[in-house]
């Protein structure tokens, strides 16, 4: 994978996450159901944390591609 594809994905992990925080604070239109309110909350919170393991992986690769760049210039 190169600099210009995980540069790509961190985008669309950044809207995404942007999402999902929308998501997260519109929780409260379903406090009234408790079962889905606990489910959506917990399913969000999931997805935010592995958006943000996807994002390190993306800097990591990043930063390899720009190391080994540096190297060969």
């Amino acid at each position: 994978m190169n600099k210009e594809i995980a540069q790509y994905i961190n985008d669309l992990l950044a809207d995404r996450e942007r999402l999902m925080e929308e998501r997260k604070d519109d929780n409260n239109q379903w406090q009234g159901i408790p079962e889905l309110y606990s489910d959506l909350q917990k399913d969000t919170e999931h997805e935010l944390s592995m958006i943000y393991k996807a994002q390190k992986s993306m800097d990591y690769i990043i930063e390899e591609e720009e190391g080994m760049n540096g190297r060969f210039n």
